[in-house]
């Protein structure tokens, strides 16, 4: 351990956060005992051409639908599309299956901007609460600076006009709202399922409030 980390010029809790880390990714890093112990990959096997974390793959796979919609296309076969094939064929099953399941969720209104960033978490929480229509607990502050729990009933997530939003209904007040993702400290899901509602889908719904008002 102690040679490890001096010759990556890191202190000993960083290879152990890295080693936790490359276990997070599948990658099958084994402990050592002994006088010379320290970590190895497991016999056999080969690190793949591409490693990246739930962060990471998120910002790259988003990044190529957005291009895509922007028209950043060859004539045959879209860049975005073999690059994105190219990254799913090496991503680890459990980080590939949350984005399928966050795409699915996502809807645009029109051309992508500078977005606000949520948190990826977040994200993938929400995006997960749509996809098996779950309550989700949220901790939302307004734009007024007021903190505050709810419970909503997610329908799905929209990026509109630079920022991300999610439109469902708050189980608290019976009401269907739009949220901004940025303003979503926390998201965790709820027991529990809501059925979809008959009507405009969520891209239609926050186009709709975004018309009337500025979601707090």
């Amino acid at each position: 351990m102690a040679e490890l980390a001096d010759r990556l010029g890191v202190e000993g809790r960083t290879v152990r956060r890295y080693v936790d880390q490359l276990i997070d990714l599948d990658v099958p890093v084994e402990s050592v005992r002994g006088r010379y112990g320290g970590y190895r990959l497991a016999p056999g096997y080969r690190l793949p051409p591409l490693m990246l974390s739930d962060d990471e793959a998120l910002a790259v796979l988003l990044g190529l639908v957005a291009g895509r919609r922007a028209g950043l296309t060859t004539t045959e076969n879209t860049a975005s599309e073999t690059a994105s094939a190219k990254i799913r064929r090496v991503l680890p099953k459990h980080i590939a299956r949350r984005l399928d399941t966050l795409l699915e969720a996502l809807a645009f209104t029109d051309q992508p901007g500078e977005f606000d960033t949520p948190d990826a978490e977040v994200l993938l929480a929400i995006a997960d609460a749509v996809r098996h229509r779950r309550p989700v607990s949220i901790r939302y502050t307004d734009r007024d600076g007021r903190c505050s729990e709810r419970t909503l009933h997610a329908y799905g997530i929209v990026a509109h006009s630079g920022r991300w939003y999610v439109t469902g209904k708050d189980a608290q007040i019976g009401k269907d709202r739009t949220f901004r993702l940025d303003r979503i400290a926390d998201a965790r899901t709820l027991p529990g399922s809501f059925e979809a509602p008959v009507g405009p889908g969520p891209a239609q719904r926050v186009v709709s409030v975004r018309h009337g008002r500025v979601p707090a």
